[in-house]
């Protein structure tokens, strides 16, 4: 597949932005310096000649960079060897390209690396670019929207709080729109700091890592509603877990699933690391921050224990983890950070074949970004060089489950299928 390049622009704000250095905290800190990249397909079912207009994009996309000014800005390093963000203006880039096929023709689920490529704007030499988005029209009348935002101001629920607004403009529909905060002030550090706790999903590292794509092949699973509701009952019965949430559910049984699909040593201690949104654990919450708001948690069992023990026990030990994140526990990160702020301290990335790593983004609103032509199709936002990670997302729709996609090496991705579907049998047994 060729792709055409029609048009590439930075597009400003409409109206005067404040123009200041935007200090980041912690959390944005810590965060992986890489942007996080989301597909979106828009099918063009009605023929319409007007679908995907460039110039309602161009203009609604600039009146929302008014109300989110740092989007146009840019990443530079402060005199206190601090990130900052420059609102500066200078704009997000914009490129409109064209694809001579199908939207049939493209495997969407799950995408292979190079076709993943060809829907996001090539990066230019200078990487303190915040926002690149890509709309390419496809030879059948759709479209597929590429967004690719710089971690290092914001989080996926962040992310989407701007692609929502901005698609709201775009519709004219101006009476839902939430503000956005980008007040750092609640996440700063104590004085003096207080540190009460380990944090086990970070490590100090004082030299760079190369990054090394890694050998792996992406599978697609998908649990129905139904499905989840049997999952969650069966994590209610016979142990002291309540109240499960479709993400410990879920979560516990792939990590089941993959202790037992690798083949590890009953002894051997896996861990599971996961992400945990902090905007309504924090103390006041801040619903509407527009900025790095989670934070890395990880559970950790004997791989013997996670196997033999019911599904309830495994949840559980997730569930403990995520109610351990309290406003004590979120505070004496931020001092754990503030106090390491000359060493460079971040995620743990090299995890061993024991470990697997979950990324989710259940409950955001990817679906509601309509942009006057009808919401997407379908949405693709995993990455395709990690290895033993798992993406959880929504299906779209209220009666919709949630779809599972499985990074492993290919012997173990096909125990880990077998294992998978053994399991679902036995939820919708019980």
């Amino acid at each position: 597949m060729t792709l055409e390049i029609l048009q590439s622009s930075l597009v400003i704000p409409s109206d005067d932005t404040p123009r200041e250095r935007l200090s980041l905290s912690n959390l944005d800190r810590v965060a992986v310096r890489k942007h996080n990249c989301t597909i979106y397909l828009f099918k063009n079912n009605e023929g319409d000649k007007d679908f995907f207009s460039v110039e309602v994009l161009k203009s609604a996309l600039a009146k929302a960079l008014v109300m989110f000014y740092p989007l146009a800005g840019r990443h530079i390093i402060g005199h206190d060897g601090r990130d900052q963000i420059n609102c500066n203006a200078q704009g997000v880039l914009f490129v409109v390209a064209r694809l001579e096929c199908t939207a049939d023709s493209i495997q969407f689920e799950p995408m292979s690396p190079e076709n993943r490529d060809l829907f996001f704007p090539k990066q230019p030499q200078s990487s303190s670019l915040l926002e690149m988005l890509q709309v390419t029209y496809l030879k059948c009348g759709s479209v597929v929207l590429g967004t690719s935002t710089n971690h290092i101001l914001v989080d996926g629920r962040g992310a989407a709080h701007f692609f929502q607004t901005w698609s709201r403009i775009a519709r004219g529909d101006l009476t839902s729109i939430v503000p956005p905060s980008f007040d750092r002030t609640p996440l700063r550090a104590r004085c003096p700091p207080q540190i009460n706790f380990d944090f086990p999903a970070y490590m100090t590292d004082l030299t760079e890592k190369e990054d090394k794509t890694k050998s792996c092949g992406l599978n697609l699973f998908k649990l129905s509603k139904e499905q989840i509701r049997h999952l969650k009952i069966r994590c209610n019965k016979g142990s002291n877990t309540s109240n499960v949430s479709t993400f410990v559910a879920v979560s516990a049984l792939v990590w089941k699933c993959y202790c037992k699909a690798q083949g590890l040593a009953p002894s051997t201690m896996s861990r599971l690391y996961f992400t945990a949104d902090i905007r309504n654990r924090i103390h006041p919450p801040i619903p509407a921050y527009f900025g790095n708001g989670v934070i890395h948690l990880s559970a950790s069992s004997e791989v013997s224990k996670i196997t033999s023990s019911r599904i309830g026990e495994v949840a559980g030990s997730v569930k403990a983890v995520i109610d351990g994140l309290t406003d004590d526990y979120i505070r004496s990160f931020i001092d754990y950070m503030e106090v390491m702020h000359e060493r460079k301290v971040s995620v743990i990335t090299d995890i061993s074949e024991s470990d697997l790593r979950i990324r989710t983004i259940l409950g955001m609103p990817i679906y509601d970004l309509d942009f006057g032509w009808g919401s997407p199709q379908l949405v693709s936002w995993e990455r395709c060089t990690e290895t033993r990670v798992v993406y959880l997302m929504n299906e779209p729709g209220e009666d919709a489950g949630i779809k599972v996609v499985v990074s492993l090496d290919s012997s173990t991705m096909k125990q880990f299928q077998k294992v998978f579907y053994e399991e679902l049998m036995l939820f919708a047994d019980g």
